[in-house]
């Protein structure tokens, strides 16, 4: 809030200076504390580092659209094998990513199958190399495949994963739950996807595939 002046009185010089000096300290906090509420003092422009949220739904998109740092895409789906996720992507972004799948139970032996995003909405023959630890209630175990596209999940999943999209150094790491059947489960997996490719620039995010029909949403969100 702007601050009251005290008057000056020709009859006080002394006074009169200490008056000035008083002014000027009062000014100068009162710029300060606007700088802390990202006011520009000079212009009387608001300026924030912080986004605002924002989210949208590309559940029916047709066209790949691209996010704004900050900001959220939401893709349901119903009994699907496959959902383009119709995100515009380039070198230089980061994302994180929450697979909710609803399914429970389903084909026998599907699990081992996995869920796998296509980056450029195509498979790449064995460009991808995948690790993972893995922990059920019977033990532990380390994997270490190559893939012709990146793996985010088993097919009973629940993940939460990272995209680093850099033309030289393409990467999806995670981590699931697996859940829905029997044996030695729920388990929790940590992974990462490496794309071994230098040259083919990543311009669409893809498109996910299920070994057997999943319902769920998924949410992307743009961090840099």
């Amino acid at each position: 809030m702007p601050y009251n002046r005290r008057p000056l009185n020709p009859l006080t010089p002394f006074v009169n200076q200490v008056v000035v000096e008083s002014n000027a300290v009062n000014e100068n906090f009162e710029i300060l504390a606007r700088a802390f509420l990202n006011e520009d003092p000079t212009t009387g422009v608001l300026k924030s580092d912080v986004y605002t949220f924002r989210r949208v739904d590309l559940s029916n998109a047709t066209s790949d659209y691209e996010l704004q740092v900050g900001e959220e895409a939401i893709i349901n789906f119903t009994n699907a094998t496959s959902v383009p996720l119709r995100i515009a992507t380039q070198s230089g972004t980061y994302y994180e990513c929450h697979l909710i799948c609803s399914n429970t139970g389903g084909t026998s032996g599907a699990i081992y199958s996995g869920i796998f995003l296509n980056p450029n909405n195509t498979t790449y023959n064995n460009a991808f190399v995948y690790a993972q630890l893995l922990r059920t209630s019977t033990g532990d175990a380390s994997l270490y495949f190559t893939y012709s596209s990146f793996r985010i999940g088993w097919a009973f999943t629940n993940a939460v994963f990272y995209i680093t999209n850099y033309t030289q150094y393409k990467n999806i790491r995670g981590f699931q739950d697996i859940y829905g059947v029997s044996e030695g489960y729920p388990a929790i997996i940590i992974y990462s996807t490496n794309w071994h490719d230098t040259i083919t620039a990543w311009t669409s995010l893809g498109t996910i595939t299920f070994p057997q029909p999943t319902s769920g949403y998924i949410l992307v969100r743009r961090l840099v």
